[in-house]
């Protein structure tokens, strides 16, 4: 040790290289007496440690309040996003998320689709603090009620339509195909405005409206087989046809095997296969059938009994048609009924010519009783006139007549002779209704002296 410390005299100190001197503070060691013999060392970067373990301990302070500072401020504030052509959604659920209040206008717009923004108050990536309210522009699309004046659609494609209705922003304008057996595939078959109050010339973008193209003709394929519908009822048929979209016409006709109501016939044959929109008919039966039958050739007798039909006879006079023939029948011969049908038929037969019946010994208040069911009844416009006259017989006694067992023409009318004597004795005279005339009376209306009935009607 003290050979070491020797070393250490001023000449061998100067000796020393200066690169082994030290330039800097030593550090010093406070020597005891227990020290004396320890081995000392002097660090020369002690000083420089010092400094940079300082300047670390600045540094990392100043970090620290950058850190703070950046933490504040971004806890505080907020970089503003771009919104535009974005949806409204966005925007709010980016403010919510932030704390923020949004304050929205509402405009029409060409460019951006409805509930889009059109601007936004604060530009993008400008710092914005959080609790603030920020102001947005909104679409609310086109404007409805703008007029557009409609294209040629009949001289456009559909892309052509699809193009325009993009442009225009014509949300209301639909565009439909259809199958068409007339314009072929792909091309325009026709317009619709969907309220007809409104022209063309008057559309506007809110209007609804329509432009049809064509699918070409639609071809199904014969994938159907038709059942045996006969003695089935209709409602089946009407199932079956709308399941399978098949166009059923139904007739009607009778049928003496077939009950009312059921399937009598079709007119395709059962197992036949057929297509989707093809048409078919299916007769329905009406039941069993009464042919009405020429009255002409039946008796009155006979018409009163025919088989099947209620039938009503009436007589009446005519001109022309001898008695007992057919005058009229009110449903036409050959005419098939059937239950579904008013079997009831009135045939008419004639009496011939009006015949004038004798009504003297009759009583007056009993004419138009009986000139109702004589003729007039039968279609005879047979009528009367009264006149009055003194007689013997008990007044109100028909007495004479101007004519009466004869043929007469169907608008005749007669004169009534009718006793006007109220003192006569009814007892010294036959019953009404006889054949006996007074003297006086008999020799009035006989033969010699009477004059034809319309020569007498014109006195």
């Amino acid at each position: 040790m003290s050979d070491f410390l020797s070393n250490f005299d001023k000449d061998n100190y100067d000796k020393l290289p200066k690169e082994e001197t030290f330039p800097t503070e030593q550090k010093s060691v406070r020597n005891s007496p227990r020290d004396n013999h320890e081995h000392i060392e002097i660090d020369p970067d002690y000083q420089w440690k010092k400094r940079k373990k300082l300047i670390i301990y600045i540094a990392l302070g100043v970090l620290a309040l950058l850190l703070i500072a950046f933490l504040y401020y971004s806890i505080r504030y907020v970089d503003m996003e771009d919104f535009v052509g974005g949806p409204v959604a966005d925007a709010r659920a980016w403010a919510d998320e932030n704390d923020m209040e949004i304050e929205l206008t509402q405009e029409h717009s060409m460019e951006y689709d409805a509930n889009h923004i059109i601007e936004q108050g604060i530009a993008e990536g400008k710092k914005v603090k959080k609790g603030s309210t920020i102001t947005l522009t909104s679409s609310i699309g086109a404007d409805p009620e703008e007029h557009i004046e409609l294209p040629e659609f009949s001289e456009m494609t559909r892309s052509e339509v699809e193009a325009w209705k993009e442009e225009n922003r014509a949300e209301n304008l639909q565009i439909v195909t259809e199958f068409s057996d007339e314009v072929e595939e792909g091309e325009f078959t026709r317009f619709v405005m969907r309220d007809e109050d409104i022209s063309e010339e008057e559309y506007r973008r809110q209007d609804n409206a329509s432009v049809y193209f064509s699918k070409g003709e639609e071809v199904f394929e014969e994938d159907i087989e038709v059942p045996d519908f006969v003695n089935k009822g209709k409602q089946e048929v009407e199932q079956w046809a709308d399941t399978n979209e098949i166009e059923i016409t139904y007739n009607e006709e009778a049928s003496n095997d077939i009950e009312a109501g059921l399937v009598s016939k079709q007119n395709i044959d059962p197992e036949t296969m057929i297509a989707k929109k093809d048409e078919m008919e299916v007769t329905i039966s009406l039941g069993k059938s009464v042919e009405v039958p020429n009255f002409a050739s039946l008796s009155m007798e006979e018409a009163a009994s025919y088989e099947g039909l209620s039938v009503t006879v009436r007589q009446r006079f005519h001109n022309k048609v001898k008695y007992g023939n057919l005058i009229a029948q009110s449903i036409e011969p050959g005419t098939e009924l059937t239950d579904q049908d008013n079997k009831s038929i009135t045939v008419t037969y004639s009496e011939g010519k009006p015949y004038l019946r004798d009504y003297r010994g009759q009583l007056e208040g009993d004419l138009p009783r009986l000139f109702y069911e004589d003729y007039q009844s039968k279609g005879a416009d047979i009528s009367y006139i009264v006149k009055y006259v003194d007689a013997p017989e008990v007044k109100g006694t028909i007495v004479g007549m101007s004519n009466f067992n004869s043929f007469v023409s169907m608008d005749y009318t007669v004169e009534i002779r009718v006793s006007n004597n109220k003192d006569a004795d009814p007892g010294a005279f036959d019953s009404p209704g006889g054949n006996e005339a007074p003297e006086e009376i008999e020799e009035e209306l006989s033969p010699e002296t009477e004059e034809p009935a319309e020569e007498q009607i014109e006195k």
